[in-house]
């Protein structure tokens, strides 16, 4: 069975790109099974995940569309095993993350090829970028350490979000004049996102914790309760690019109770700006 459904793979790769993979699947399952067209099914997918190059592709190698770009006479089954796979995935989905510098690129090459490769873990700043890019209704975004290189590289999303009428939290420190040792690159960084969304700048909710100590360290990226990046890395040119870091990409029911955890800080931290 393992490798009837091994075409399907990189289709499913696909579909947990979007925020609502299983949904998404189970909508080009129904297109098919209603006599549309292939066109049809490779627009939906297109328009909900990252790589949308890779769709007309992807539905080719599983069989879903021919080298025309039809739908094939198996392609109601296949999406449906396609559906199922993206379920059983979103119920217990992680990855690993890696940020790797340069003098570890040797290193990784090596645990590829032990491991039977080319199966490399996902990139950092990629991933990040995908999961800002996936949220539909809320994105929450939260580090102790910003920089506005990967503001302007999350900034696209934050505005296309925020103009549909979604929120973005964006959860940091030593941003207020009060704070013992305020953050130039934070402040910095907030302004980008600030920017970005413009006129619709009242769905962008910013908290910060501007007392002593460090207050907040963990790193996350989270989109509308099914996505998340958990990680050491900062949002930083060194997080994403030239420190060693690791993390992991998560989906399903497990995101939600790190959801909770974010929102109950950032209404602490609001109610202590302002008590």
């Amino acid at each position: 069975m393992a490798r009837v459904l091994e075409p399907l793979r990189p289709l499913v790769s696909l579909l947990l790109q979007a925020s609502d993979p299983v949904g998404t699947a189970a909508a080009a399952t129904d297109i098919a099974v209603a006599g549309g067209t292939g066109p049809e099914v490779a627009a939906l997918i297109a328009s909900v995940v990252t790589d949308r190059r890779l769709v007309p592709y992807a539905l080719i190698h599983a069989s879903v569309l021919d080298e025309d770009g039809q739908l094939t006479g198996a392609a109601p089954l296949l999406l449906a095993q396609a559906h199922a796979m993206a379920a059983m995935s979103v119920e217990d989905g992680w990855e690993l993350v890696l940020t790797v510098p340069a003098f570890l690129k040797d290193s990784l090459g090596a645990m590829s090829r032990d491991n039977g490769g080319p199966g490399l873990p996902l990139d950092t700043g990629r991933t990040i970028r995908l999961v800002a890019g996936s949220a539909q209704r809320h994105l929450v975004i939260a580090a102790p350490y910003l920089h506005p290189f990967l503001a302007n590289a999350l900034a696209p999303a934050v505005a296309t979000l925020l103009a549909a009428g979604g929120t973005v939290t964006l959860i940091t420190r030593a941003l207020g004049w009060s704070a013992p040792d305020r953050s130039d690159a934070n402040v910095e960084a907030v302004a980008v996102l600030r920017e970005a969304a413009g006129v619709a700048s009242g769905g962008l909710k910013v908290c910060s914790w501007d007392e002593s100590g460090l207050g907040v360290h963990f790193k996350v990226v989270l989109a509308d309760d099914q996505l998340a990046y958990v990680g050491s890395a900062n949002l930083t040119p060194g997080g994403t690019e030239g420190h060693a870091e690791a993390g992991v990409l998560l989906r399903g029911k497990q995101v939600k109770s790190l959801s909770r955890w974010l929102r109950a800080v950032a209404d602490e931290l609001t109610r202590r700006s302002v008590g």
